[in-house]
């Protein structure tokens, strides 16, 4: 990751938690006896995640771009309030079907404000917030308060909380689009999947799908890390499996060539008409764990 090559501040924040200064971003550096990770303020976006004595989990493109401008490619990416084209969200007003409304919503396109450090023997726990201004509301006319919880361990818990700070119900869509750190594609497969037919995804070509009716555990198997990654998710209505394959990856400008090669997107995911409807005063969590096993 280019910007940790161009670090201008660091503060310590805990005994674990680093908060770095680069190129005018802030990132937090988490160094852990059980693991390591790393989260752009910008996007609230986790970088990496890596357990103590195993290969890296999450994927982040070796030509991501660090500008405070671009949403980042790879890690983990907050979708929100909507997921995908806005013009094709029934979360999105209608304006969005004329004018150039950013895909997968504006929290990953944003700088989040640091709430919370604190570490002890046993996790690190970072949360972030990001609420309502003029320009998201231009986008997206409700109030809100957003909050990310990082719980960094053995494990690895993100937490996204919505909640409705307004005096109406809104719906919202979105997903925690992790990008997943593979060996090679013929090396993996996916179960759990889809509740209705049980069936194992393998991954050989292009593929973009969404299962809407997804197990709470997904089972990613990586033969050639002799590892799996279970992927337990609750908040979600569907399960998204994405991955650009050649064609696509020489199409993005953050992603090298062969990047398609070590990454896999499974993405817990809230969309379609039966998106969440959160009501004035309310809240909802849309969570995923992750937590490493050898194979």
């Amino acid at each position: 990751m280019s910007y940790r090559n161009t670090i201008t501040d660091q503060i310590k924040l805990t005994e674990h938690i680093q908060l770095v200064t680069s190129n005018g971003l802030k990132y937090l550096h988490v160094a852990h006896p059980k693991a390591t990770a790393h989260i752009s303020l910008f996007g609230a976006h986790l970088l990496s995640f890596t357990p103590a004595s195993s290969a890296p989990v999450i994927w982040m493109s070796d030509d991501a771009i660090f500008n405070g401008v671009k949403a980042i490619r790879g890690g983990v990416p907050i979708c929100w309030p909507w997921f995908g084209p806005a013009k094709d969200s029934p979360t999105v007003q209608p304006l969005a079907q004329t004018q150039d409304f950013p895909s997968h919503g504006f929290a990953r396109n944003n700088h989040w404000q640091l709430l919370e450090s604190k570490s002890n023997n046993n996790a690190c726990r970072i949360r972030l917030q990001l609420t309502e201004s003029p320009e998201s509301k231009r986008l997206w006319p409700h109030s809100f308060n957003l909050i990310v919880e990082f719980i960094i361990s053995d494990t690895l818990t993100i937490n996204l909380t919505t909640h409705n700070t307004g005096n109406h119900s809104f719906d919202y869509g979105g997903a925690l689009h992790s990008y997943f750190q593979i060996s090679q594609p013929d090396a993996v497969s996916v179960a759990g999947l889809d509740n209705d037919t049980q069936t194992t995804c393998t991954l050989d070509g292009y593929i973009d799908i969404v299962y809407k009716n997804p197990s709470t555990v997904i089972t990613l198997n990586d033969k050639q890390h002799q590892h799996q990654i279970k992927i337990k998710n609750e908040g979600n209505n569907a399960m998204v499996v994405w991955n650009p394959w050649e064609a696509g990856a020489k199409a993005f400008v953050d992603m090298s060539d062969d990047g398609y090669q070590t990454m896999f997107c499974l993405e817990p995911a809230i969309i379609g008409k039966n998106a969440v409807t959160v009501a004035a005063g309310a809240s909802h969590t849309l969570t995923t764990i992750l937590s490493v096993t050898p194979a």
